[in-house]
């Protein structure tokens, strides 16, 4: 059907908004996008009288038309309906299926333990024999000794040559810098490259067996020591 060529004034009811001289094209459109409905007003433009969109039957087609209820539709209203119910179960009816959640959080928490153990066991650069007596450990001849004992708490120090009893001036020291002094007196007399072996506290702090190892580090790489290895058990032999 060929558009007439007409002009139309609408009239927007609900916003109170009128639009002149609108094209009939637009206005199809604008019923078809539903900005216009049947209760809004129109009227050609030049005339007198406004009449509701939808009782023009030039617009009728364009407005949404209403389904009309078809008989399989009243058939299916009155179907029965199955109503889905969750009827809960009695204890008996339960599956015997285990719930391995709980099982898998504990494996995961001894996994994440054994690894963290494991990380710091490697860091630390302390080799714990599993023995007491440190001295039946290395017997070598020209080895100097390095005792760190406990006393009150506090870290006590001593040079020994083999497995003799540090002689006096080398007992009793109080830190590093006393130990190291008595060591180098040592190294002096020495005339092979000696192996050094320390006998340390079990309950040393790692800190102060630490500062004994930096302090055979540099005199390694100096080349006045061979090699050093550590022996921990309850009590530094003497």
């Amino acid at each position: 059907m060929a558009e007439p060529k007409k002009f139309f004034d609408v009239w927007f009811v609900q916003g109170n908004s009128v639009y002149k001289e609108v094209p009939y094209h637009a206005v199809v459109d604008w019923v078809q996008q539903a900005r216009l409905g049947a209760d809004d007003m129109i009227k050609p433009s030049g005339t007198a009288n406004w009449f509701k969109l939808g009782n023009l039957p030039l617009f009728q087609e364009y407005l949404p038309q209403p389904e009309t209820q078809k008989v399989g539709d009243a058939a299916e209203a009155l179907e029965p309906i199955e109503l889905d119910f969750n009827w809960k179960r009695r204890h008996d009816d339960d599956d015997d299926d285990v719930d391995m959640i709980p099982l898998i959080d504990i494996s995961l928490v001894l996994l994440i333990f054994f690894m963290m153990t494991a990380t710091v066991a490697s860091i630390s650069r302390i080799a714990v024999p599993g023995m007491v007596n440190a001295s039946k450990i290395d017997t070598s001849r020209g080895a100097l000794r390095v005792d760190i004992d406990m006393s009150s708490g506090t870290p006590v120090y001593a040079v020994g040559l083999d497995t003799a009893a540090p002689l006096d001036e080398d007992a009793n020291l109080k830190d590093e810098v006393q130990l190291f002094a008595q060591f180098d007196k040592h190294l002096q007399n020495i005339q092979v490259l000696p192996k050094v072996r320390i006998a340390a506290h079990g309950e040393l702090p790692y800190d102060v067996v630490e500062k004994i190892m930096n302090g055979l580090d540099r005199r390694r790489q100096q080349g006045v020591i061979a090699e050093y290895h550590i022996e921990v058990g309850e009590k530094a032999k003497q």
